[in-house]
């Protein structure tokens, strides 16, 4: 049971893509998005504090989930900042 729900989990979650509606045409979206999402994820592990490094003190599976998703939420703010929607 537990392999069918994450099966289902990772095609649900595939799903999705990043679009910005508001780029040029001249400009390769591709190229933009690999370098938007770059900075993007640097800026979300440096401002939770969850960039990995040996020191890491041990931490327990609920502050890992914590430390998780607060950075996914930083990653989404910044790329609604540089104009990028998930759809």
């Amino acid at each position: 049971m537990k392999y069918i729900v994450l099966t289902g989990l990772l095609l649900l979650g595939g799903c999705t893509s990043w679009h910005n509606p508001s780029l040029d045409l001249s400009v390769n979206r591709s190229e933009r998005f690999a370098a938007d999402r770059a900075e993007c994820l640097e800026r979300s592990q440096k401002a939770t504090n969850s960039a990995p490094d040996n020191d890491l003190p041990q931490r327990t599976y609920t502050q890992d989930q914590d430390f998780y998703a607060k950075e996914v939420k930083a990653f989404q703010r910044c790329m609604n900042a540089k104009g990028w929607i998930k759809k």
